[in-house]
């Protein structure tokens, strides 16, 4: 139990929806606005690279 709720924290919410919407964006029937995608695919990977590179507090605590 202790594992799904670590799990279903803020960094993994907005990652899934991030990603979510990254597909949603990329496989569009339509062609979308240039560049309101540019400029999401910027912040999704700037997103993506903070939560995945950030290193843990001293003392255990992440955030």
């Amino acid at each position: 139990m202790k594992q799904l709720l670590k799990l279903v924290d803020v960094k993994s919410i907005v990652t899934l929806a991030m990603t979510g919407a990254m597909i949603a964006l990329l496989f569009a029937p339509t062609p979308g606005n240039a560049e309101a995608q540019s400029l999401f695919c910027t912040a999704y990977g700037a997103i993506i690279t903070y939560f995945f590179t950030k290193r843990p507090r001293e003392g255990g605590e992440e955030g």
